[in-house]
């Protein structure tokens, strides 16, 4: 899953736009889950990435055997967020099967690694993109590079 951060999403978390996506997000998973995946990654950034990992969560009560990867930037990312944010993200990192690291500390290049990780690690590709530029649209189209299977929610 790769997807914008909330500065970039063209609307709040608490509106309708929001809760639409989310749906959208929640009968995407559940189909792949039909189609027998059972693995997904989430990157942790806010925004996107960590609606994500809360639908997949959500979904194990329905569906027990799914597992999340948290694929972390850096060590010391949860150091970064605010205070209010740091909360959300423990429980989520809490509850993922699997944590990888992809770099020792933050650099300018650690975010692109962690994108490259996800793709190179998946069949499918989920993308929230709302920007003309980023990573979300260098991860989309090395995704396409590598001839994955993208899947546009936004």
């Amino acid at each position: 899953m790769t997807g914008n951060r909330p500065q970039k999403i063209p609307f709040s978390e608490n509106s309708r736009e929001c809760a639409e996506l989310k749906d959208r997000m929640r009968r995407t998973v559940t189909t792949l889950i039909e189609e027998g995946y059972t693995r997904f990654i989430t990157g942790m950034a806010l925004g996107s990435d960590i609606w994500f990992a809360e639908c997949v969560l959500d979904l194990k009560d329905v569906y027990p055997d799914l597992e999340l990867e948290a694929a972390v930037p850096y060590i010391g990312q949860r150091d970064r967020l605010a205070a209010s944010d740091r909360f959300r993200y423990d429980r989520v990192l809490r509850e993922c099967s699997d944590v990888k690291y992809i770099s020792d500390v933050y650099s300018k290049y650690c975010m692109n690694k962690r994108n490259r990780y996800m793709v190179d690690n998946s069949d499918v590709v989920l993308v929230i993109n709302y920007a003309e530029s980023g990573g979300t649209v260098n991860t989309r189209a090395y995704a396409v590079k590598k001839k994955k299977r993208i899947i546009d929610l936004a």
